[in-house]
């Protein structure tokens, strides 16, 4: 038996409830966590990987907390059904609190890999559990305002997020990106263990541990886990630390595919409407999304040279109106209840954002890079609010927390992944034709703002040149992407959300008639 939800009490069992929905919505440890790459994050990578001499290892800082976010929701959302949605919250906000910690302190490129992939497993957890607390907690008319609320704290942190990557890198140090999570997060969990009160008729569902350990389809979660490790590490040496014909890239690879395959069939969820219509939506709203998030600071940083101050102001108009699309795409879809329309309008703009980042070049003038950012992020932004719109609609709410993070982050680790193999790739190719007498292997290991100090006149101007041609590559991935996000859209089925008020005005009309 499944625990009880909302719509089954009437609307007194939430009214007292509405403090801990409130909470849930406005707490920082889930939506900071997945803004941090987004912004802050992604402007300190620069300086990171000029630390650890790990420009190689651009795509794990990103996509070990993707992997982490997608492989994991699944079983975090089951152990909502078995246990205290307050002491699951509160152990996955600890454990991303815990994976900070080891970032912050890192002494390592693979020890700050590591706490990237912890923050990911305990962001896993909190982020589904928000939303599937919001659902326990507050009347169904409540929840697009709390929802809006919840996804208002991500885009205030998404939006200034660069800046404070960048103010921290440049006047502190690029821990301090991790380090400001033990605050903001410890006064998340102060705020749950004071306000967070579970209504008295959601109860954890009786079982024996043999049946948890069952329903939580360990089996499952190896499978998609060991795939996605597969396709990271093929894309990690693929062309870098071995030739694409190696054994070992060419036997990865095809783990990959058999062991996603051997995912699909063992899953049948992904082929149900509640699974795959959001994965869609997921897919087409980040084909483009990644890429550019990642590789604009870098271009920044190592192209033009500047600061992690001004890499974080020069990419604000893409956070801004990132959060702007996703402000009028909650209003649009709590009005007209539709999805496929705003996917394929997000996906039309992004199409020409991406274009237009596209054309960028090392002479481009500012006035062009900054007024591409607006139609990408307000694409992007349009689109990205449409998954969880739809888990919202379609799946029940114990199923909300087991594919929230999936709709977030499943593909976030494939595509920056694949991202950063384009641009190491390419960048080294180029090299090696314009610049033979430079060590490409020196250059692959060495951190983007050390570049200048390394290297200068001739000699640095054909590095930047090389860059800037990894760096176009990545966004022509984008590009690409963005292109099949329209078609995407297409595929989408053409359905209004569920009317819950009207439903529930219907059940007390048919209720009244029968008395």
């Amino acid at each position: 038996m499944s625990p009880p939800t909302p719509e089954t009490k009437n609307d007194t069992d939430h009214g007292h409830e509405l403090p801990s929905s409130i909470t849930s919505a406005s707490g920082p440890g889930d939506e900071k966590d997945l803004a941090s790459p987004q912004g802050i994050v992604a402007t300190a990578i620069p300086e990171i990987t000029s630390d650890f001499h790990a420009l190689d290892h651009i795509g794990w800082y990103s996509g070990a907390c993707f992997l982490l976010v997608g492989t994991t929701s699944a079983p975090w959302g089951k152990m909502y059904k078995y246990f205290s949605a307050t002491y699951i919250y509160m152990t996955a906000l600890g454990l991303y609190l815990v994976g900070s910690v080891v970032a912050a302190a890192a002494p390592s490129s693979i020890a700050l890999i590591i706490g990237r992939a912890l923050q990911g497993w305990g962001c896993a957890g909190t982020l589904g559990g928000s939303v599937l607390i919001i659902n326990f907690t507050a009347e169904p008319k409540l929840r697009p305002m709390l929802i809006g609320l919840w996804m208002g704290v991500f885009m205030i942190a998404t939006t200034i997020g660069p800046l404070i990557g960048g103010v921290f890198t440049s006047e502190f140090n690029w821990r301090w990106c991790f380090w400001v999570n033990l605050p903001v997060g410890g006064t998340a969990m102060a705020l749950q263990f004071l306000f967070l009160r579970m209504p008295k008729h959601i109860k954890p569902t009786p079982a024996t541990w043999t049946k948890i350990l069952l329903h939580l389809d360990l089996p499952g979660w190896t499978l998609l886990f060991t795939s996605v490790i597969c396709f990271l590490l093929a894309m990690e040496w693929g062309g870098l630390a071995k030739e694409w014909s190696d054994g070992a890239v060419i036997a990865t690879l095809t783990l990959w595919v058999v062991l996603s395959l051997a995912f699909v069939a063992v899953e049948c969820d992904p082929l149900t409407k509640e699974g795959a219509a959001p994965r869609l939506n997921a897919l087409s709203a980040n084909l483009g999304n990644f890429q550019i998030l990642f590789y604009l600071p870098i271009y920044f940083q190592s192209v033009h040279g500047s600061s992690a101050i001004m890499s974080g102001v020069y990419s604000l108009p893409f956070m801004a109106f990132y959060a702007f699309g996703a402000i009028v795409s909650g209003i649009l879809v709590g009005k007209t209840r539709l999805l496929q329309p705003i996917e394929l309008v997000s996906g039309l703009i992004t199409v020409l954002g991406a274009a237009l980042i596209y054309c960028i070049d090392t002479g481009t003038p500012k006035a062009w890079w900054i007024g591409a950012q607006v139609p990408f992020g307000l694409g992007i932004g349009l689109g990205n609010q449409v998954p969880v719109t739809a888990l919202q609609g379609f799946a029940t709410p114990e199923t909300v927390a087991a594919t929230m993070g999936v709709a977030f982050s499943e593909f976030g680790a494939y595509f920056v992944s694949a991202g950063n193999s384009i641009f190491n790739n390419y960048m080294l190719k180029t090299l090696s034709v314009t610049a033979p007498q430079l060590n490409s292997s020196e250059i692959s290991y060495m951190g983007v703002t050390e570049l200048k100090n390394a290297f200068h006149g001739e000699d640095l101007a054909l590095i930047r040149q090389a860059y800037m041609v990894g760096i176009k590559d990545v966004f022509a991935f984008a590009l690409a992407g963005a292109c099949l996000t329209v078609v995407l859209a297409l595929i989408v089925p053409f359905e209004k959300l569920p009317d819950h008020e009207a439903k529930k005005d219907e059940d007390k009309e048919a209720a009244d008639k029968a008395s």
